[in-house]
């Protein structure tokens, strides 16, 4: 069956976004079981937002503050179109991204309003039911 051209532009927009989170997690594409990478970050809990928030600082931070604020604002509005989203794709993604550390379903999801919150992102009073 076809698509329809509202499915191909959401498929569109869901690998743009893809494309911005890259450029923001460059440093940890691919980082799950690097011993170098998980001895600069430390042991970090992906359930607990502090260690989340303090891996971000140390990875994450310094290269988003180096991109250009056209790209900061590209990467902001993603994840605010994700933050009213049911996290589904957030959640694929961060799977796909093997990062050093959240490696389940429930792990990506309390890692992602951590990942909006620290860039600025404002999350709605309860999260959206999907």
């Amino acid at each position: 069956m076809r698509k329809t051209a509202p499915q191909r532009l959401a498929e569109r927009e869901a690998r743009a976004r893809s494309e911005l989170l890259d450029s923001l997690f460059d440093p940890w594409i691919g980082g799950a079981g690097k011993a170098e990478m998980l001895t600069r970050l430390g042991p970090v809990d992906p359930m607990d937002a502090k260690d989340v928030a303090r891996a971000l600082q140390t990875d994450i931070a310094g290269p988003f503050a180096e991109l250009t604020r056209e790209t900061q604002t590209r990467i902001k509005a993603a994840l605010a179109v994700l933050v009213n989203s049911d996290g589904e794709e957030f959640r694929a993604y961060w799977l796909d991204l093997r990062a050093p550390f959240g490696t389940t379903e429930a792990e990506a999801d309390a890692i992602f309003p951590v990942v909006a919150k620290s860039l600025g992102v404002r999350l709605p009073e309860a999260p959206p039911r999907g």
